[in-house]
């Protein structure tokens, strides 16, 4: 798919892996809907990609609010009149399940993944009445890939993006919708900068290095881009760059 032109909602769009996506979309000619709860950093974004000639909106969205989930598509229509791709990346880090205090980890499941088949279900709905097909991309995380000890709830929640994602790969034959998952590696983002900065710089020496936004929003572009990806998991890691997990089809 063409990115100029297209009309994308960008969840978590104020900050981090959404902000650099939203940035690299609206250059690339695309209109997109910030969707976020924090509407000081979306508006920032907003004018962000205004700056750079692009075309945003701000939405204000809760993803554990099914009917924020759906304005924020309606606004898709109502501001430029179709939906054409559904970035669904807002999220929260993990939790210490074994803690005295482990925090409220029923709201990791909430939002890294009920959220995400919330807004995956509403947006092929949309894009099934439209008729026009259109791309869906669930944020995972090398976590929903391989175990974390430290946070297994988060694990959990991201391997479930990825099955669940997996699991409509039949949509691109059945409604040309294509749905795919992108899997980064550690990335600086001011979500993980909340731990501090030697827990980061600790964290980067672990994996071999800290991943910038902006590497993670370059995956998205491709997924947008490639046609032949449907069902597909994209690894984004220092070492590896950009790469596929094997390919699993539906039976």
């Amino acid at each position: 798919m063409e990115i100029e032109g297209r009309a994308i909602v960008v969840s978590g769009g104020g900050s981090g892996i959404g902000r650099a996506a939203v940035l690299a979309l609206a250059g690339r000619g695309a209109k997109v809907i910030v969707a976020d709860l924090d509407e000081t950093g979306g508006r920032q974004t907003v004018d962000l990609a205004g700056a750079k000639g692009g075309v945003a909106v701000f939405r204000h969205c809760d993803v554990t609010r099914t009917e924020d989930l759906a304005g924020a598509f309606a606004c898709a229509f109502e501001h430029f009149g179709r939906l054409d791709v559904a970035f669904n990346n807002a999220g929260i880090g993990g939790e210490d399940l074994f803690a005295d205090d482990p925090g409220d980890w029923a709201k990791v499941i909430d939002i890294d993944l009920t959220a995400v088949i919330d807004a995956t279900r509403i947006a092929v709905r949309e894009m099934r009445r439209s008729g026009r097909g259109g791309v869906i991309i669930n944020t995972a995380s090398m976590g929903g890939l391989l175990p974390m000890a430290g946070s297994p709830v988060y694990a959990a929640a991201k391997a479930g993006v990825v099955n669940f994602t997996r699991s409509l790969a039949y949509l691109a034959e059945e409604a040309n919708i294509r749905v795919n998952a992108i899997c980064p590696s550690f990335t600086d983002t001011p979500l993980v900068r909340r731990s501090g900065d030697e827990h980061v710089e600790e964290m980067g020496r672990m994996v071999g290095g800290i991943l910038l936004p902006e590497d993670i929003a370059a995956g998205v572009v491709e997924l947008i881009e490639d046609d032949s990806r449907f069902g597909a998991v994209m690894r984004v890691t220092v070492r590896g760059g950009r790469d596929f997990a094997r390919d699993v089809r539906p039976y």
